[in-house]
């Protein structure tokens, strides 16, 4: 049940079950989250080693489990990029959101792209956008209670609830669906699961407030500048040459910043 609660030195906030509300946001948004995440994984090994007759790709079962593995260990390895991006970037509650709509494109890109396109497309949307979610729900949630707040161990307590019961029932629809229907329906559905937790977590944004808004430790801009220009020029040194020289425009400021035009002529020996 909803309620409002004040607790003296601090300004009355809206509770569920005497835990901020932001909680049942992250919750939901959670639970969808490994709910398409394993119910996606459960049906993907069979989906690579299957023949071709069969739904399948036809890969080698050694091949197929290896890729599985992988992915698996993309998505633990993304949550380092996650953490970063929410740290110098974007802040952990923008980046729990944006990590929810890419998962959710990596779900379509496996059920509507044809063979290992779809896969490569989609294993690695899924894996990025998993790390950045998994990376920064918990935390956020911890920015909702004060330190010392008695209601802090409950709260993930009923978080992680939500983590596991996702996995528990996607598995089990999956498997109906793939058998019933196809692989490709397997992973639509998993995209309309996320899209589901994604819809709650907009609808109900407003519970979580200001948390997790800030950016702890913002990049500065000239080191976005920098990035810029080197990503640029690793593009122009791998493109094609019909002529010496190509143009490279760029924006910065004076200080480096992000202002005035400022236009590069390369040179490119042949």
């Amino acid at each position: 049940m909803a309620a409002v609660g004040q607790t003296e030195g601090r300004p009355a906030e809206r509770t569920v079950f005497g835990h901020p509300v932001g909680l049942t946001n992250l919750f939901g948004v959670e639970l969808w989250e490994r709910f398409s995440f394993y119910w996606m994984l459960t049906i993907l090994g069979y989906y690579l080693y299957y023949s071709v007759t069969e739904g399948g790709l036809g890969l080698l079962k050694v091949t197929a489990t290896g890729i599985v593995g992988a992915y698996g260990a993309l998505v633990y390895l993304s949550t380092v990029l996650g953490g970063w991006i929410a740290d110098r970037l974007l802040g952990m509650e923008r980046t729990v959101f944006y990590g929810g709509v890419v998962v959710m494109c990596g779900h379509i890109a496996l059920a509507i792209l044809p063979g290992l396109a779809g896969v490569a497309v989609g294993l690695v949307h899924v894996a990025l956008g998993s790390g950045a979610l998994k990376a920064n729900a918990s935390s956020l949630l911890g920015t909702l209670y004060e330190k010392g707040d008695a209601r802090c161990d409950g709260g993930f307590t009923l978080f992680y609830l939500g983590i596991n019961l996702g996995p528990f029932i996607g598995p089990l629809i999956t498997g109906l669906l793939q058998t019933r229907a196809g692989f490709h329906y397997g992973f639509g559905a998993a995209a309309v699961g996320m899209a589901l937790g994604l819809t709650q977590y907009v609808a109900f944004r407003r519970n979580l407030g200001t948390h997790g808004r800030t950016v702890p430790n913002p990049l500065p801009r000239s080191a976005i500048g920098w990035a810029a220009r080197a990503a640029v020029a690793v593009d122009e040194a791998g493109q094609p040459r019909t002529d010496h020289t190509s143009q490279v425009r760029l924006w910065c400021d004076r200080d480096g910043t992000g202002v005035s035009a400022v236009s590069a002529e390369v040179g490119h020996d042949r």
